[in-house]
């Protein structure tokens, strides 16, 4: 990915279960997905905005911020059909070769 293109953002429509754990239950995977194969989890930031109910539809994307050969930098955010911020999501994903796995 070069600076002049524009990131790959990943979006799901879903339902939101019982919040505020379920933010990470929709954010986390599509973090991980945009993060590409053989991305393990870092570290993951929630940060919460506007109140939704449960069952309350939402938008979740996600996509690269920046990536080296090792690390992946990524972000999400959890939308209501409105575009009010849920929450967002920041994460760290280290890229997983099969030489770099742990014995």
């Amino acid at each position: 990915m070069t600076s002049d293109t524009p990131p790959q953002v990943l979006r799901r429509q879903a339902v939101l279960r019982d919040a505020p754990a379920a933010v990470a239950g929709l954010i986390e995977p599509l973090l991980l997905e945009v993060a590409g194969p053989g991305a393990e989890p870092v570290s993951l930031t929630l940060d919460y905005g506007m109140a939704a109910s449960p069952g309350a539809a939402v938008m979740v994307e996600a996509a690269v911020e920046r990536a080296t050969r090792t690390l992946v930098f990524a972000y999400g955010r959890l939308l209501t059909p409105e575009g009010g911020v849920v929450a967002t999501g920041s994460a760290v994903f280290r890229r997983v070769t099969e030489g770099s796995k742990a014995v």
